[in-house]
């Protein structure tokens, strides 16, 4: 998410759906950051090269070794040179597209295809960036068929991109760059800050995701962050979920690491990520915000309550269905039909069954808890 020198630490997130607008601060101080990957790997590596670990640059890891079905080390390319690495516990923490997940073998499970594609580009901040016309540090907006988002990151600069629908990607695929400028120009928000100006960095795009779990601990492995657990990008959680990911398996890791103290924080995990899950399905969903969707958020804007409740949702304190109470989309429901929108009840169905999935969905990952307790 974002932070710069020029901008104090906490500031609003505007989020837009079709013409209503609602703006999300962060409590205690707290901001959304998009730090550039290149900045902070290298923060990483020296933060772990600091507590102890061995860096190898430049070195492929090309098969989980096993003794029977237990991994036991890796073996590692460098150049020409071949070595062999025991481990007691072998960490996959390599994406989505993990190589360790395909070594061992780890199922999926609650899988989908991303309905949506995405392109995004950087561009220097304008002067306008800085002025009361823009007096948030994030904005995410979902007025046509698109979402789109535009997020301070480091050096003065600024990410912006949109989010087409996957079926659409063909019209983006000969000229991304000149697309991607002309759909930012008519985005509301984004149009008049970025509309003229060219990006100073080449459009990247992404448009064949699959969201997942997957089984993400077995005898002698684990998983974590995006190799065990990767939800749709528009809710920007992905870095957010590896590190809190990252920070409760050290822990476990620390208190010696059993096999089913593993099981029992990959269980945990599911439950943990549940939330973020669904509330990214639903952002990603195609199609043009409802009706329904607008009043909701217009509650939003008119109750410092509900704004409280959804800052909450980004530090993985609530789910969706927790900061929008379901009374709160019933009263929406009601002010539709007095405004003669009849279109809010197949909307508030819909919404009501998908909220009964995710219930279920937490049950079901909840009962799977007890039978993996530590010893």
């Amino acid at each position: 998410m974002t932070c710069g020198a020029r901008r104090p630490r906490a500031r609003p997130c505007g989020c837009a759906k079709g013409g209503t607008w609602a703006d999300i601060t962060f409590p205690g101080g707290l901001a959304g950051r998009c730090p550039r990957r290149k900045r902070l790997d290298g923060l990483l590596a020296d933060a772990a090269i600091a507590a102890g670990a061995e860096l190898r640059d430049c070195t492929r890891a090309t098969a989980v070794r096993f003794d029977d079905d237990r991994a036991v080390g890796v073996r590692l390319r460098h150049g020409e040179t071949v070595d062999e690495v025991d481990a007691d516990l072998v960490v996959g923490a390599d994406g989505r597209r993990s190589f360790v997940a395909r070594e061992v073998g780890a199922e999926e499970y609650m899988a989908y295809d991303a309905p949506r594609a995405m392109y995004w580009a950087y561009w220097d901040a304008p002067a306008a960036w800085s002025s009361a016309e823009y007096p948030f540090d994030m904005y995410v907006g979902h007025v046509g068929p698109n979402v789109h988002a535009l997020f301070q990151t480091d050096g003065g600069q600024l990410l912006a991109g949109s989010l087409p629908p996957a079926d659409d990607v063909e019209a983006w695929r000969s000229d991304a760059r000149t697309t991607l400028r002309a759909d930012l120009a008519r985005e509301p928000v984004i149009g008049p800050l970025l509309g003229g100006v060219a990006p100073d960095s080449e459009v990247r795009g992404t448009i064949k995701e699959r969201y997942f779990f997957r089984r993400a601990a077995g005898q002698g492995w684990v998983l974590v962050g995006d190799a065990g657990h990767h939800k749709d990008f528009v809710i920007g959680d992905g870095i957010t979920e590896a590190l809190l990911q990252a920070r409760r398996l050290a822990a476990v890791i620390a208190g010696g690491g059993t096999d089913a103290a593993l099981e029992c924080w990959w269980r945990e995990r599911d439950v943990r990520a549940l939330p973020a899950y669904y509330w990214g399905r639903e952002e990603g969903a195609v199609g043009e915000p409802g009706t329904l969707e607008s009043l909701v958020i217009g509650r939003i804007a008119r109750s410092t309550l509900l704004q409280a409740k959804a800052a909450r949702l980004p530090l993985h304190e609530c789910s969706a269905y927790d900061a929008v109470p379901f009374s709160t989309v019933l009263r929406a429901l009601l002010e539709g039909l007095a405004r003669g929108k009849p279109g809010v009840i197949p909307e508030f169905l819909a919404q009501a069954k998908r909220i009964r999935a995710y219930e279920r969905a937490m049950k079901e990952r909840k009962a799977l808890i007890p039978a993996c307790e530590q010893p």
